[in-house]
C-alpha cells in the first residue's frame, strides 16, 4: 500500500510544472489533495484530471501564498474539510531576470515575497496542526542556484538560499514534535521558469520516494540524483 494513501497533502504552485505533476502523482498514489495557485482557473484542469482518473478527494484553492490572510484562509479551508495536514510541499516560485546593478527594489521584493516569505507563512500556519497531530512532513523546493548563483539570478538565488536556512531552522525546532522537514533540489526542469532541463513528470515521482525516507539529523539539501537511479 502507498505510504501516502489517504494522507492529506498540500501543494503550492499546483497549476503547472512540477506542482501539477506532483499533484497527479500523489493522486495516483491515493492521497487527498489541497491544491493552491494564485489563479483558481489554472487549477481547474488539474482537478478535473484527478477526479476523472483517480477518484480521490481534491480541494482547489485560488490564493496568494505570499499574503498572510490568504495563507490563513488556505489552512482554515483545508482543515475544515480534512481535519488534518500530513504533508506540505512548498513549491510555488516566481522569477525575474536582472543583473543586480539594474534590479529594481520591487523585483527583489516580489521574488522574496513569493519565494521565501510564502514558505515562512505556509510553514507557520501549518505547524500548529502538525504539532497537535504529533506528526507531519514539510518539503521545501530549492534550486542549485541557492549555492552557485548566476548572472541575472541574484534575487531568485538569494530567495532560495533563504528557504534552505529557514528549513533547517524549523527542522531543529520541530523534530521533537514529530515533524520532519526536508529541502529538495529537483534540478533544472522545463517549466514556466525555464525552457531547458528534465520533464517535471519525471521528477515528481521522486517526491514520494523522499516521503518514504527516514528523517536525517544533518542539514543538507536532498538532490534529485539520489533517487534517479532507482526510478523505473
Amino acid at each position: 500500500m502507498s505510504i501516502v494513501k489517504e494522507k492529506v497533502v498540500i501543494i503550492t504552485g499546483a497549476g503547472s510544472g512540477l506542482g501539477k505533476e506532483m499533484a497527479l502523482v500523489f493522486a495516483k498514489a491515493g492521497a487527498s489533495l489541497v491544491l493552491c495557485e494564485r489563479s483558481y482557473k489554472s487549477l481547474e484542469p488539474v482537478e478535473a484530471i484527478i477526479k476523472s482518473e483517480f477518484g480521490v478527494q481534491v480541494l482547489s484553492i485560488g490564493a496568494d501564498v505570499s499574503t498572510e490572510s490568504d495563507v490563513k484562509m488556505i489552512f482554515k479551508t483545508a482543515f475544515t474539510k480534512f481535519q488534518r495536514v500530513d504533508l506540505l510541499i512548498n513549491n510555488a516560485a516566481v522569477f525575474q531576470q536582472y543583473n543586480l546593478i539594474d534590479s529594481p527594489l520591487d523585483s527583489w521584493e516580489y521574488q522574496f515575497n513569493n519565494n521565501a516569505t510564502s514558505v515562512f507563512l505556509m510553514i507557520r500556519e501549518c505547524l500548529p496542526i502538525m504539532r497537535k497531530q504529533k506528526s507531519g512532513h514539510i518539503i521545501n523546493i530549492t534550486s542549485g542556484l541557492a549555492r552557485e548563483g548566476a548572472a541575472g539570478f541574484g534575487a531568485y538565488a538569494a530567495s532560495k538560499a533563504a528557504i534552505e536556512a529557514l528549513s533547517f531552522s524549523v527542522k531543529d525546532e520541530e523534530h521533537k514534535n514529530g515533524i520532519k522537514v526536508d529541502v529538495f533540489n529537483p534540478g533544472v526542469m522545463k517549466t514556466n521558469l525555464a525552457t531547458i532541463g528534465d520533464d517535471p513528470a519525471n521528477v515528481a515521482p521522486l517526491i514520494i520516494s523522499l516521503v518514504q525516507l527516514a528523517s536525517t539529523s544533518d542539514n543538507r539539501v536532498i538532490q534529485v540524483e539520489e533517487f534517479s537511479l532507482n526510478v523505473n
